[in-house]
């Protein structure tokens, strides 16, 4: 019974003019409980029913819609219904709707929002060599699986906190993305120490700070130039980064300007160095691109010859047919030009038969009629005798 009444209401047609909306907005962390409550201050024939975002009933007072579900009855009475969603995911996100049911129907709505926060980031450094001896190191601070995407900054040794070229890259879920912060160092102390800021709205007011200092960075360059073939270091593709800031130990940081940026970002230099890895990247794409091509050729040639190969077919079975049936035409006008010789055979056995036997039966009666004249004529004869007179003798 219960069952009918609770489908029944989950499908509920419910008009506007009968719906007293309240909206109602809730953000939760990913992994902590959801509360949910509906009161009402309707007593008399009340009946309180809360509906999942994707529109099927959860409670029906307290009464539960589905077995072993996740859902948890908190409180139920006359007035109040209450639930609880432990360890909520990103699937449990969206709109709640709790209905009153008496003699009017009215209606509550609670957004669910749901925060995933970053995970601890991790600073990453390369150098990119210019010909004329400088280095220009690339700093990138990276961390994952978030929602909504983070802010990075990045916080100087002297105190001056700075933007980055931020690239969000979300998962095929569409929810959680992956986050990048970019940053070009022209020239550093030895001292000198940069710290990536992570700030999201499910860290409440805190911070996540990964550092880097500089000293690592000297010391694995020193390690790279007594061995060069076991550096560590990888170029960077300068149109990534989208800001360009110097630090140095004890001394003033001025902000590049834009003109700065261009310079920086065309400088040939860069491409010099940094050439030989996009023309590998150049040649591979265009490999990739020529087998992709000579493979739908191929394809393309196997369904020609496919084609052609059925066609042949089909003019093969066609030509079978046609000779089968020239075949059978010839058999059954020989069989019916036998039969029509054999018939004729037979009626001209026949008649001949019939004409033999007609000859017989002719001799047979001409005998039989000549041998009855032959005793008239001696009967007659031996009458004669008899009637002789006596006295003739």
């Amino acid at each position: 019974m219960w069952w009918g009444v609770l489908s029944l209401l989950s499908w509920f047609p419910l008009q506007e003019a009968f719906l007293t909306n309240h909206m109602e907005t809730i953000t939760v962390e990913e992994g902590q409980t959801l509360t949910l409550h509906c009161v009402t201050s309707l007593t008399k024939n009340a009946s309180i029913q809360w509906l999942a975002p994707s529109g099927f009933t959860i409670f029906l007072n307290e009464h539960p819609a589905f077995k072993n579900s996740k859902y948890q009855l908190l409180h139920h009475s006359a007035t109040q219904l209450s639930i609880n969603v432990p360890n909520v995911t990103l699937q449990d996100e969206g709109v709640y709707r709790c209905f009153h049911y008496s003699d009017s129907v009215s209606t509550k709505e609670v957004k669910v929002i749901v925060l995933a926060t970053p995970l601890k980031p991790i600073v990453e450094a390369s150098v990119i060599r210019r010909l004329n001896g400088e280095d220009h190191v690339v700093l990138k601070c990276s961390t994952q699986r978030s929602k909504p995407p983070p802010q990075i900054t990045w916080l100087l040794g002297n105190g001056l906190e700075i933007s980055g070229g931020t690239h969000h890259e979300f998962e095929t879920d569409g929810k959680k993305c992956n986050t990048t912060s970019t940053v070009m160092v022209h020239t550093y102390g030895k001292n000198s120490t940069v710290y990536c800021i992570i700030r999201h709205k499910g860290l409440h007011g805190k911070k996540l700070v990964a550092p880097f200092q500089f000293k690592d960075l000297v010391a694995d360059q020193e390690t790279a130039s007594e061995a060069p073939e076991n550096s560590s270091f990888s170029s960077q593709d300068p149109q990534q980064t989208t800001s360009t800031v110097s630090v140095m130990e004890n001394s003033s940081i001025p902000e590049t300007d834009k003109g700065e940026k261009e310079s920086i970002t065309k400088d040939p230099d860069f491409t010099i160095e940094v050439s030989p890895q996009y023309k590998g990247l150049a040649r591979e794409k265009s490999g990739t691109l020529l087998l992709t091509l000579v493979s739908f050729l191929i394809f393309i040639l196997f369904i020609i010859v496919q084609l052609f190969i059925m066609k042949l077919r089909r003019a093969h079975v066609i030509w079978k047919k046609d000779n089968e049936i020239s075949e059978h035409t010839l058999e059954s006008y020989r069989s019916r030009s036998n039969n029509e010789e054999t018939s004729s055979q037979e009626k001209d056995g026949q008649t001949s038969h019939s004409n033999r036997c007609m000859n017989y039966i002719t001799r047979l009666y001409s005998e039989a009629k000549s041998k009855r004249k032959e005793k008239v004529q001696h009967l007659k004869l031996e009458r004669k005798h008899r009637h002789v007179p006596e006295s003739i003798v």
